[in-house]
C-alpha cells in the first residue's frame, strides 16, 4: 500500500473510556443493535469484559459496564499490507494505520501512533489521526463504521503508565483541498542552495548572507564544501531577490537573529577559522549595511539564538579547534543596557549541544535537541543525537521539558512560535532515530511537532512540511515564518524558499 502524500489531516482528539488489562487485550467496536449508537468491548483493568456505548456522531459515552465475554475480533486476513485493520465502507474501505516511528525505518507524515486512512478507486489515502503524544506505542485496535461516521478504538498507554481503551471518531466528508497555509517565495539565485546561511529581516526586508554547499560533488565522492559571503534581499512583493553586497569574508553556520539593531549574526566559520565577533546587518533602503557588534566571550560556530524582550541568547555551539566538541556556552545581549556586552548566564542543567532548535515564548527561551560531540584519547566522539528540552526564564532559571519522541537535530531555529495559545513548533530536523541507519540519500523527515505549553505535552501538527530542510532559520516577516533554502539530505542543497502561516 503507498498512499499518496497528503499535506493536510484532521486531528481528532481523543475520548478515554476506561482502564484495560494490557495492550495486548481483546477489543472490539461495533454498532449496537439499535443502529445509532456505538458500542465498545474490552477487558478492564481486573480482566473483565466490559462495554460502553455512545451516539453516532457525538454525545456523552456511558460508563463501562459489564457485559458478556469479549467475542474475537473479525478475522484479518482480507486486511491489506501495513494496516493493522480495515472495513467496507459504501464505496472503498476505511482502515487504520502505525505511524510510529521504527528505528532503521524512513518516517513518512504523520509519523503519529495510529493514523486512518481510506480507500477510493484502489487508492489509499491518510485523512485524520488520533491526536495522541507523539511516538506512543498502541496495542490492540478495532474500527467500526457507519453510513457517514466511522469509529477506531485502541488501547494505548496514557501519561500516568496506565493502559486504556480510547476512541476517536471521524466524520466521512467529501474529498476538498485544505486550505494551504504554505507559500513558495522566490527562489533563493545562488544554486544549489545553501545550508548554514545567515538569514533575518530588517525594515521589513530579508537578508541572507553566506551558507555553504557542495558546488560540484557531494563529500563521500571527494566534493569540497565552499563557504560564501554574498549577500542577497528579497524586498516586500519582488519576484527575485537581489544582490546586497558581501560579507566582509565568506562565512556560515553563525547563529542568527532578527534584532532591534539589525540582523545579527553571532560566530560561525569559513571552513578553517571559527568566529567570535559578531556581524549586525542593515536594510538602508538601497544597500546592506554592516558593521560589528559586541565580541563573543569564545569563538563559536552551529550556536542558535533567538530574542526575549530586546535581549540575544546564544546557545550552544562548537568551539575553536580540532577535534570539534560541542559546548554549553549561554549568553545573553541586553539592548536595554547602557552599554550592551554579552554576559555569560549559567547554562541548561544537561549535555553540551551544537546544531540545537531554540525560541522564544511567553518570557522564556527554549534550547531543544542538537548534537552533543566530546572528546576521548584526543578523538572526536560518536555525536549523541539529543531529544531533551529546556526552558530558561530570566530571574528563575532553568526548567526540564518533556523529551521530544525523536530527536530534531539542526531543525529550523529560531522557531515559529504562537502566543495564543503559546506553543512551540519544531519542523522536521535530523531523527535520531534514524542515525546511521538509511542511506545517505534519504529525504528529512517531514513531520512537525509543538510543544503545547499549557498542557506541557509535545503535540503532532496536521500539516505536513512540504520540504523539509535543516541548517536554516525561521524567520518572522508579518505573520508568515519564511524557511529559506537548506540541506534537503547529506549534502544536497534546495533554492526552494517557503512562507508558512500557523492557522488553527
Amino acid at each position: 500500500m503507498e498512499a499518496p502524500r497528503p499535506t493536510h489531516l484532521a486531528a481528532l482528539p481523543p475520548h478515554t473510556l476506561g482502564e484495560s488489562h494490557g495492550l495486548g487485550c481483546t477489543l472490539r467496536a461495533s454498532l449496537a443493535p439499535s443502529r445509532d449508537r456505538w458500542r465498545v468491548e474490552w477487558l478492564d483493568d481486573t480482566g473483565t469484559a466490559v462495554s460502553a456505548e455512545a451516539p453516532i456522531g457525538g454525545g456523552a459515552w456511558s460508563q463501562p459496564a459489564p457485559c458478556p465475554s469479549v467475542p474475537e475480533a473479525a478475522s484479518s486476513a482480507d486486511v491489506p499490507k501495513n494496516l493493522l485493520t480495515s472495513a467496507a465502507l459504501t464505496t472503498g474501505r476505511a482502515g487504520l494505520r502505525s505511524g510510529r516511528r521504527v528505528v532503521g525505518v524512513p518516517p513518512r507524515f504523520p509519523s503519529a501512533s495510529l493514523v486512518l486512512c481510506q480507500e477510493d478507486a484502489g487508492t489509499w489515502h491518510d485523512v485524520a489521526f488520533a491526536d495522541e503524544q507523539p511516538g506512543q506505542e498502541i496495542g490492540s485496535v478495532a474500527l467500526a463504521v457507519a453510513p457517514s461516521h466511522w469509529l477506531a478504538a485502541y488501547l494505548i498507554h496514557d501519561n500516568t503508565g496506565r493502559t486504556v481503551c480510547r476512541v476517536v471518531e471521524h466524520l466521512l466528508q467529501p474529498a476538498s483541498a485544505a486550505q494551504a497555509h504554505w507559500r513558495q517565495l522566490p527562489l533563493y539565485p545562488q544554486a544549489p542552495g545553501m545550508a548554514g546561511m545567515m538569514v533575518g529581516q530588517h525594515q521589513g526586508v530579508l537578508i541572507a548572507a553566506g551558507g555553504a554547499n557542495f558546488p560540484d560533488l557531494r563529500p563521500w565522492e571527494g566534493g569540497k564544501k565552499k563557504i560564501y559571503d554574498e549577500i542577497y534581499v528579497l524586498l516586500p512583493g519582488h519576484a527575485a531577490w537581489q544582490a546586497a553586497g558581501r560579507l566582509p569574508s565568506p562565512r556560515g553556520y553563525g547563529a542568527t537573529v532578527s534584532s532591534p539593531d539589525g540582523v545579527l549574526i553571532a560566530g560561525g566559520e569559513d571552513g578553517t577559522e571559527v568566529f567570535a565577533d559578531t556581524l549586525i546587518l542593515r536594510w538602508t533602503g538601497e544597500k546592506v549595511d554592516i558593521s560589528f557588534g559586541p565580541p563573543l566571550p569564545a569563538p563559536t560556530t552551529c550556536a542558535v539564538a533567538t530574542l526575549l524582550n530586546n535581549a540575544v541568547y546564544v546557545s550552544g555551539g562548537y568551539c575553536r579547534g580540532t577535534p570539534r566538541i560541542s559546548q554549553k556556552y549561554f549568553w545573553r545581549l541586553d539592548y536595554a543596557a547602557p552599554a550592551p556586552a554579552w554576559e555569560t548566564l549559567p547554562s541548561w542543567p544537561g549535555p553540551t549541544r551544537a546544531l540545537a532548535v531554540t525560541a522564544a515564548l511567553d518570557g522564556a527561551v527554549y534550547v531543544i535537541s542538537g548534537i552533543e560531540v566530546g572528546v576521548k584519547d584526543g578523538k572526536e566522539t560518536p555525536g549523541v543525537y539529543l531529544s531533551d528540552a529546556y526552558r530558561y526564564r530570566p530571574g528563575l532559571g532553568w526548567a526540564h521539558l518533556p523529551s521530544l519522541p525523536w530527536s530534531a537535530l539542526a531543525g529550523a531555529s529560531p522557531s515559529p512560535v504562537t502566543e495564543n495559545p503559546p506553543r512551540v513548533f519544531v519542523l522536521g530536523g535530523v531523527d535520531g532515530m534514524q542515525a546511521g541507519k538509511l542511506p545517505r540519500d534519504t529525504a528529512l523527515p517531514d513531520d512537525i511537532i509543538y510543544l503545547d505549553v499549557v498542557r506541557n505535552e509535545w503535540r503532532h501538527w496536521r500539516e505536513r512540511w512540504p520540504t523539509p530542510v535543516v541548517c536554516t532559520p525561521a524567520v518572522l516577516l508579518g505573520d508568515e515564518w519564511i524557511i529559506p533554502s537548506g540541506e534537503l539530505m547529506a549534502g544536497v542543497r534546495t533554492t526552494e524558499v517557503w512562507g508558512w502561516q500557523i492557522k488553527d
